[in-house]
């Protein structure tokens, strides 16, 4: 028996890869948005392999479901809002109807994330047991698609003890991007979650920008100086508002940003880290959603290190100053300052030996910073 195919070709030539796929399904087949063609779907063609190297294994995570692709379509052809929000989401339409549009990857830990956290904790090691917790979700990670997940945590501690660089470092180790929220000068929860659809000059937040636009479905977003934010939960603008539904996995699959606000996305494998210097100023509701890690100043004993990985670091950004090394008085004056104030007071004591046609710091080339840490020894 022949079977014919019943579908009745496209007439306006806009027929997506997805739609053509479906539509060369037979008439009396079953197979229609099922798992196997999202798996097909969801395959990584040639060239994103390529452009993805080492990543195209990756799992991959849906951004949203074609009923939401549909809804949002519905309101394209509505011809609704201004022309300048019209056309941006008949881009956004656009780019999630593509083959593979609507799925992202997720980064896998690399071979040498254990190497990779060791080096992390002896230039941060302030941070040990931040990273305690992260070896235990990596070597559970290992044990299924090697994709960490980490509950949203924060990082509470004195000004200067590393705790925006150290968020940065590890996202590179464990996370699909990193993005800097600074929150100390937010004013409403649009950078997280758009701003009003009715607005003349909408705007879509950074989550759904990552998403839609970014090639991982879990970069680590950080929440900067949280506690500095306008937090007022209760009122309608809020800078946190969004984190109520963000931090909650199990919410953070139905996020919508209000302005696109018919379009549902999976924001779910985000991993959110957030700094504060007053974690008691933060709303019940967000802390009980964090998982709080006290940061200190590194003590005496490990001061001198973290110097020394400072003057790494530098060398790293800029190799001139991998010609620069410090003498012993000169690293125990540096270690007496918070890792923010090292880098600053490092690069003014290599300026300074420089000058005098040396490649070794001495302690007078240091400045004499505002001291960080109180003085250890007896008093009289």
């Amino acid at each position: 028996m022949t079977h014919h195919n019943t579908s009745p070709e496209p007439q306006d030539g806009t027929e997506s890869p997805a739609d053509r796929l479906r539509r060369r399904c037979t008439a009396d087949s079953k197979v229609v948005r099922n798992e196997s063609i999202e798996d097909l779907l969801g395959a990584p063609t040639e060239g994103e392999a390529a452009a993805d190297k080492g990543a195209s294994g990756s799992p991959r995570h849906m951004l949203c479901s074609w009923e939401a692709v549909d809804e949002l379509a519905a309101a394209v052809s509505m011809d609704i809002g201004n022309e300048d929000l019209r056309k941006r989401n008949v881009a956004v339409l656009a780019t999630l109807r593509r083959t593979n549009g609507r799925f992202r990857r997720l980064w896998r830990l690399p071979d040498a994330w254990r190497t990779d956290i060791d080096a992390l904790e002896h230039a941060f090691p302030n941070f040990g047991e931040v990273l305690g917790h992260v070896r235990a979700m990596g070597a559970l990670a290992e044990l299924h698609d090697g994709v960490i997940k980490l509950d949203p945590m924060l990082f509470d501690g004195t000004p200067g003890t590393g705790k925006s660089t150290f968020a940065e470092q590890l996202a590179k180790i464990v996370a699909g991007g990193f993005h800097r929220i600074q929150m100390s000068s937010a004013e409403t929860g649009a950078q997280l979650g758009g701003s009003s659809a009715t607005w003349a000059n909408s705007q879509t937040g950074q989550v759904f920008e990552l998403l839609v636009n970014g090639r991982f479905a879990n970069p680590v977003i950080l929440l900067d100086e949280l506690d500095k934010a306008m937090l007022h939960p209760g009122e309608r603008f809020s800078p946190v508002g969004p984190l109520y539904t963000l931090l909650e996995p199990a919410m953070a699959r139905t996020f919508r940003d209000i302005s696109v606000p018919m379009l549902e996305l999976d924001a779910s494998s985000i991993m959110w880290l957030a700094t504060s210097n007053e974690r008691r100023l933060l709303p019940e509701a967000i802390l009980s959603r964090l998982h709080s890690f006290d940061v200190q100043l590194p003590g005496p004993g490990v001061a001198v290190q973290v110097v020394h990985s400072v003057l790494r670091q530098l060398a790293q950004a800029e190799p001139v100053f991998a010609r620069f090394h410090l003498d012993s008085d000169a690293a125990a004056k540096l270690a007496r300052h918070g890792p923010r104030a090292v880098r600053g007071l490092l690069r003014r004591a290599c300026g300074n030996a420089a000058q005098a046609s040396r490649w070794t710091i001495h302690a007078d080339d240091v400045p004499d910073g505002r001291v960080e840490r109180a003085p250890m020894g007896f008093r009289a």
